[in-house]
This record gives C-alpha cells, sequence and structure tokens, in this order.
C-alpha cells in the first residue's frame, strides 16, 4: 500500500489504483490517463488510473473517443532538466 506521499514509479502503476498527481511526478515521458478525478483541499488531482503507456496506439485512442471525462498527466524529461526546447 502506498501512502499519498510517496512517489510512484512506473513499475508501480496498476490499472484501477487511484493515485495522485503528485505521486506520478517522477514518471517522465509516459502518458498516463486517469478517470473519477477530484481536486483535493492541497489543490493536488486524485483519480483511477485508467491508463499509461505509449500515445501512439488505438488503446490510447478510444479513451479520447468516448464521452467519459478522463484527465491526462504527462510529464516531459526535457522540460524537467531545464533544457532548452525549440520547435521546428
Amino acid at each position: 500500500m502506498y501512502t499519498q506521499n510517496t512517489l510512484l514509479s512506473k513499475n508501480d502503476l496498476k490499472i484501477g489504483m487511484t493515485v495522485r498527481r503528485s505521486q506520478l511526478s517522477n514518471i517522465y515521458d509516459i502518458r498516463i490517463l486517469l478517470k473519477d478525478t477530484k481536486v483535493l483541499p492541497d489543490n493536488d488531482l486524485e483519480g483511477k488510473l485508467l491508463y499509461f503507456g505509449d500515445a501512439n496506439n488505438a488503446e490510447y485512442d478510444k479513451f479520447f473517443e468516448s464521452n467519459d471525462a478522463i484527465t491526462p498527466i504527462y510529464f516531459n524529461s526535457s522540460e524537467s532538466l531545464d533544457e532548452v526546447v525549440f520547435d521546428e
């Protein structure tokens, strides 16, 4: 069992588990989708893990085709390292 302050890794994730956005902040370059999301008193988000993985597949796309409310989460490793990123 993970506490609300535990930083999770990709290996810790299980579909259906309840997570906070702050717990996912060490997971970079992985697309994460949450459902049943709510804003907590500390302004963190909490929801059930619906998906984690690559964005370039039909499984990921199907979540955006439904009418269900989902919350996408993505932490970009190049932004976290204070690198300069140029759009071409």
